[in-house]
């Protein structure tokens, strides 16, 4: 079929090697997936082990190793049984990036950037539908600076909160929204007191994270506005692994073209929550600077088989 055609687009990448930052032992729990396919005898059987949940990740930690355990279930016929293995340890996002490169990990999952396909193999095919791009603000319960929806312009002489290693603090400053860099853990702290005026989070994010505040935390999720720019979530492996990249991209083209990817996205709460909150909200768009020509691409080519999500 046409979509297998694009199987090399998908896998393409440039393979530099990766940092050479000395990363920490990563110790690893027990199995959560057992063999899932009776594969001939000949056939391997691969242990793949993924990072952890990071805080406020949940549903889609969860909704990724699905998805990750339906790719390696349809291609076990031709690559073999396989098990995984989660990391005991809570790993920052970046740091599970160069885990790859140091046979500490074998699988993430994590937005893009030129870099990190610079450094890491990606296989091209948006886990979330375009929705991770789709960003609303945690702001102080008391603020009254948002109580009417505000222009971009007014958005740039107030500070944003973001991660030290995201993509998104640099695309915020690129769109020239003055961003103060701290840990996940802090960023809520942060705007509550009044260092920051906004913490940006992905709509597939932002309702698991405010079910889990309490009243005392002073936050409120700002209700009239929904920042976009193209911000895809891909798989990621080392960039030696030109097998395993090329297996789980098999399985995502074929989960596509069955549709089983795209529903196993719209059956999630959290995707049916994100929908609901992104209704009547005024968009403002921002330009993403870190996104390859490849992926831009990708996107392009993706992007309308997820019929049930709203266009970038």
């Amino acid at each position: 079929m046409f979509i297998r055609s694009l199987l090399v687009s998908v896998l393409s990448a440039t393979l530099i090697t990766a940092t050479s930052a000395v990363i920490g032992n990563l110790a690893f729990a027990t199995t959560i997936k057992e063999p899932a396919v009776e594969a001939a005898s000949n056939l391997p059987h691969s242990v793949l082990r993924l990072p952890n949940v990071h805080p406020g990740r949940d549903p889609i930690y969860a909704y990724a190793k699905q998805v990750l355990t339906m790719a390696l279930d349809a291609t076990a016929d031709e690559y073999g049984t396989f098990e995984l293995i989660v990391s005991e340890q809570e790993v920052a996002q970046e740091r599970q990036l160069r885990s790859l490169e140091h046979s500490m990990l074998d699988v993430t999952w994590s937005v893009t950037s030129i870099e990190r396909e610079k450094q890491h193999k990606a296989i091209r095919i948006p886990l979330m539908g375009g929705l991770f791009g789709m960003r609303t603000l945690f702001i102080r319960a008391n603020d009254t600076r948002f109580n009417e929806p505000l222009s971009l312009a007014a958005l740039k002489t107030m500070r944003a909160v973001q991660g030290y290693d995201w993509p998104d603090t640099r695309i915020f400053r690129h769109n020239n929204i003055p961003v103060l860099e701290t840990t996940y853990r802090a960023s809520f702290r942060i705007v509550a007191e009044g260092f920051a005026d906004m913490f940006p989070r992905s709509v597939l994010e932002i309702q698991n994270e405010w079910d889990n505040l309490s009243p005392d935390d002073n936050l409120a999720i700002e209700p009239h506005l929904v920042i976009h720019y193209d911000s895809p979530m891909f798989f990621f492996v080392s960039s030696d692994r030109e097998d395993l990249a090329t297996r789980i991209a098999k399985g995502l083209l074929i989960l596509l073209e069955t549709g089983e990817l795209q529903q196993s996205l719209y059956a999630l709460e959290v995707y049916k929550q994100s929908l609901a909150l992104l209704e009547n909200r005024q968009r403002i768009e921002l330009e993403n600077p870190l996104l390859s020509e490849q992926s831009r691409q990708a996107l392009a080519t993706y992007l309308p088989y997820f019929t049930g999500t709203p266009k970038p």
